[in-house]
């Protein structure tokens, strides 16, 4: 009886092992920007403020990646730079300044990835 009980939990141990190592079917998802990942959607800067925000690309699976982002603005109502000040380590995230300049409303649109993404700035 115990020789055929042991018997039988070798056979199942051997099927567990070799059905349950299969590859990840998610590992097509790392390393391949999939979108960018942004501190605020909407942002109120006083004419002569200004602010900050922050902005990763991230892969498939929201892992950040040291990909380069650039920040422009759509409208003269606003300016934006990169934040010099910020060096986050590892280097997967970036900030910018934004400036308010006169009453209106623009976009910042951030690049990176080879992705899009923008931050609505409202100027009052």
């Amino acid at each position: 009886m115990n020789r055929r009980l042991f018997g039988m939990l070798g056979v199942t141990a051997a099927l567990v092992f070799t059905v349950g190592c299969k590859s990840d079917p998610l590992s097509d998802l790392d390393g391949t920007p999939a979108a960018i990942v942004k501190e605020f959607s909407l942002m109120h800067v006083a004419v002569g403020g200004s602010a900050t925000f922050t902005a990763s690309v991230v892969d498939g699976r929201l892992t950040p990646l040291p990909e380069s982002m650039t920040f422009t603005s759509s409208a003269g109502a606003v300016t934006v730079s990169d934040d010099a000040t910020y060096n986050p380590q590892p280097p997967t995230s970036q900030r910018a300044r934004v400036n308010g300049v006169s009453a209106g409303s623009a976009y910042v649109i951030i690049q990176g990835g080879g992705l899009r993404d923008s931050v609505r700035v409202l100027v009052p």
